[in-house]
């Protein structure tokens, strides 16, 4: 683990060295893709909770120019479970299913047409395999989790990942972080769990925390509760702004929409401001405030530019090719074209990012698809915590990735894909609800 200190120069977290696929690594996953097919052949819905479990890891390993990760191979031995077991792909023909594989297919035909003005044309065929692996693995869990609609394995996987990603950040406090900011001269670490980075686990968490917190209204179970604030002081020690925002954003769709008692409120609101007072005091002691209530950026590597650079070189290239942008995946190597031939790295917001590379073709594409997402879900009229959940997190991920593309890191992207898949078959069992979901005891 690497001790961040002010000045030091990083390389960019999201181009990990690229090392060479050798026979053991094969042996593992292979080991990987064996064990979730195996769970999943003998009931789908472990292989979804093995598939949450591995989406946060990547341990890649190259061979040309194609990686090798845990979560590929774990998604690769999920789908070959489920062709052994015969699985029925008749609820991908459902409407709602249907509807968000279209929007998906918008976004890989955008990245299809993005060609036309691309002089990386292996960024764009990047960028086109891992929005399809976004696109296959939404598919198949909706496929195994319609198959087999028991949420008992989810939510162990759920609360498991959590607690592990909270003993990762954790362990960066206390041993050193890769990144950090000084506020008030002292020298604050931003913890990123086994995420790329502080910005990526923000918005890691800002998926799990609304579905987390959905099902603790329901059932305050030690676990969830646990998880819940371990995982809420987590996103706060990201010192993401725009994360953090997010996922208050979040968790107040979840309580607008759940609607809990009086008793759950009040015992809500009460733990919320012994947390909030806790972390509000800890803040002042080092002066975080300095960095929450400005608009000033932090100073970043010249190889990482600021949002001031990034989003004015965005609108620049876009400019170049406003139909069809400069090509999926081109931003990054496109910007000497710009004047900033230092900077590597993407724009720090989806919608600019979409623009520039997609042109206006990519951003509609975009839009249509957070649209299709947030219009399937609102459609429900429905109290289970997974739909709820799914749609404050989808919600927090639009808001967040103004200030960032998080789809664009294959650990977020992959997660998001699964949770979208297991909330979606929810809307489908919503329709056989006859009333709210009964709160545990």
């Amino acid at each position: 683990m690497i001790r961040w200190q002010p000045g030091y120069v990083y390389p960019p977290v999201w181009e990990p060295p690229h090392y060479a696929l050798g026979p053991l690594h094969v042996l593992f996953f292979a080991a990987i893709a064996l064990g979730v097919g195996w769970l999943a052949y003998r009931r789908p819905s472990l292989g979804i909770g093995a598939l949450i479990v591995c989406a946060p890891f990547a341990e890649a390993r190259y061979f040309h120019d194609t990686s090798l990760t845990v979560a590929k191979a774990a998604l690769f031995g999920f789908v070959i479970a489920l062709i052994v077991r015969r699985a029925s792909p008749a609820v991908l023909g459902e409407k709602p299913v249907r509807a968000l594989l279209l929007a998906l297919g918008g976004i890989l035909s955008a990245i299809v047409i993005s060609t036309l003005h691309a002089q990386h044309l292996d960024a764009v065929a990047r960028e086109f395999v891992k929005w399809l692996g976004y696109t296959v693995a939404f598919a198949a869990v909706a496929v195994g989790f319609a198959g087999d609609p028991d949420d008992r394995p989810i939510w162990t996987a759920l609360i498991g990942i959590g607690l592990f990603e909270v003993a990762a950040a954790g362990f960066q406090l206390l041993a050193g972080a890769s990144s950090g900011v000084i506020i008030g001269g002292h020298n604050i670490p931003r913890v990123s769990g086994t995420l790329e980075g502080p910005n990526q686990f923000a918005a890691w968490l800002n998926l799990l925390l609304p579905v987390l917190f959905a099902r603790m209204l329901a059932d305050r179970n030690p676990w969830l509760v646990s998880t819940v604030t371990l995982c809420t002081v987590a996103e706060v020690a990201t010192l993401s702004r725009s994360g953090i925002v997010a996922a208050v954003a979040a968790g107040v769709v979840v309580l607008i929409v759940t609607r809990p008692s009086r008793r759950v409120g009040l015992s809500f609101a009460a733990g919320a401001a012994v947390v909030t007072a806790i972390l509000v005091a800890i803040g002042l002691a080092v002066g975080i405030e300095a960095r929450f209530f400005t608009v000033a950026e932090v100073p970043q590597p010249d190889h990482l530019g600021t949002r001031a650079i990034l989003w004015s070189a965005a609108l620049d290239l876009w400019r170049s090719s406003p139909l069809v942008g400069v090509g999926a995946g081109n931003f990054e190597f496109d910007l000497g074209m710009v004047g900033h031939p230092e900077v590597q790295t993407h724009a720090n917001s989806l919608y600019l990012q979409a623009l520039s590379e997609m042109g206006l073709v990519g951003l509609a594409a975009t839009l249509y698809l957070i649209w299709s997402i947030l219009a399937t879900f609102a459609r429900s009229f429905s109290r289970r915590p997974l739909l709820i959940g799914v749609f404050a997190a989808n919600i927090a991920l639009a808001l967040h990735q103004i200030f960032d593309d998080l789809w664009f890191f294959p650990k977020v992207g992959v997660f998001w894909a699964i949770l979208l898949a297991i909330g979606v078959i929810e809307v489908l069992a919503s329709r056989d609800d006859v009333g709210p979901v009964p709160e545990a005891a």
